[in-house]
């Protein structure tokens, strides 16, 4: 008799593998009810909390990993790690009706986490164009009007080359044109908002006749943003999530998408010595408030997308921990962005300096995140286009 292990690692797999032996095609889903484990992981418990939370899901055969010292109350509070298949930590749900410290309704979300997929929204309209995430994800082209970004200053300074460079992404299939004329590099400094205009409003306006692609400005400034929004602009980019005050009364009037992005620190300072316990933890409780913000503010939940901020004050490990666990964004509704291109930590994986020549690298990350990102900004349109075609392909089959 010959044995051979599979190596199976997605749901597709899993149904072709049912159907070349001919299974009930229901199998899989009570199949996956028994084999597919989920991780959830809590905010701070008080220690009493976590012990009961522990006792509860070892009962119904899941697991609530928490803090060795729980148990001797050496500690007084602990985050928690519930561990289990569906139906496991379901039962274990129950054991935790009518428990204190707020642990029944802990179980409630529980329960909906397992059973409800995060709610984003397929399509954000936006001055008459469309941004569709049902076929794939979408390609932000990065147009720099500036005179120092780490890989292209200077280059697309002049409005007329500006507007080519837009136009020519745009023909090779770019969904979003980004444009920039403030450098957020490691070490520079901020630009004045009259500079930024200065750059910006002839080619958004020359733009905005005849650009099929969203025309999106990366800009921190409300100032900037009402300027460039009332002669064309369709989306907004603010690495800074909206610290300008005044910029949620200008992104509810106009109703259109906005960017937030996470940073520590200030570019100028950014990379200087960043430091986390856990980046992904406080990269999400950081969007969670930031969001919940925006949408006090007026700012439609639907029309918010979160980019993590790869490279802004971030080492190699948080980088990489940020990108191999970017799907855990989604679970904040909103679409999320990765900003991957040539950047350094590419460099320091690769020992190549040159940004330009950072582009197989890039194309790299884009292959292994593209089931997760749902825009991707990037300097090589045509490229990544190629990149997204073979590897959703794959995704497909495999």
């Amino acid at each position: 008799m010959r044995i051979r292990k599979l190596h199976i690692s997605s749901d597709d797999q899993w149904r072709r593998e049912l159907s070349l032996i001919g299974a009930d095609p229901v199998t899989w889903d009570r199949l996956s009810m028994k084999c597919r484990v989920s991780v959830f992981s809590t905010g701070l418990l008080s220690v009493t909390a976590a012990n009961i939370l522990k006792q509860c899901m070892l009962s119904g055969g899941a697991d609530a990993i928490v803090s060795r010292k729980t148990v001797s109350c050496g500690i007084s509070e602990t985050r928690a790690l519930i561990v289990g298949t569906e139906k496991q930590i379901i039962r274990g749900c129950e054991s935790l009706i009518g428990q204190p410290f707020g642990l029944q309704e802990l179980a409630s979300e529980l329960r909906t986490s397992l059973k409800d997929s995060p709610h984003l929204p397929e399509k954000i309209l936006t001055s008459g164009k469309v941004l569709d995430f049902s076929r794939r994800p979408l390609v932000m082209g990065i147009l720099n009007v500036t005179s120092d970004s780490f890989s292209d200053g200077g280059e697309f300074l002049d409005t007329e080359a500006a507007v080519d460079h837009a136009r020519s992404m745009t023909s090779q299939g770019a969904d979003i044109i980004d444009i920039g004329a403030e450098s957020t590099r490691p070490g520079s400094l901020p630009v004045p908002p009259a500079l930024q205009l200065e750059r910006l409003l002839p080619v958004v306006k020359r733009l905005s006749i005849d650009c099929r692609a969203v025309i999106s400005v990366d800009t921190s400034s409300a100032e900037v943003a009402d300027a460039v929004l009332s002669v064309g602009a369709e989306m907004i980019n603010d690495v800074t999530a909206l610290s300008d005050p005044a910029m949620p009364r200008v992104l509810t009037s106009a109703d259109v998408p906005v960017v937030l992005m996470h940073m520590q620190g200030k570019p100028e300072t950014m990379q200087d010595n960043p430091e986390y316990t856990d980046v992904v933890e406080e990269v999400y409780t950081f969007f969670h408030k930031r969001i919940a913000s925006a949408v006090e503010s007026g700012i439609s939940r639907e029309r918010i997308i979160v980019d993590p901020g790869i490279g802004f004050g971030k080492k190699l490990e948080d980088n990489i921990q940020l990108i191999s666990r970017l799907a855990e964004f989604k679970w904040l509704g909103c679409r999320v962005l990765l900003g991957h291109s040539r950047k350094s930590f590419i460099g320091t994986l690769t020992g190549i300096k040159k940004p330009s020549a950072l582009e197989a690298g890039t194309h790299a990350v884009t292959a292994l995140s593209s089931d997760c990102a749902d825009i991707l900004r990037v300097h090589d349109v045509k490229g990544t286009l190629q990149v997204l075609k073979v590897s959703r392909e794959f995704g497909q089959r495999i």
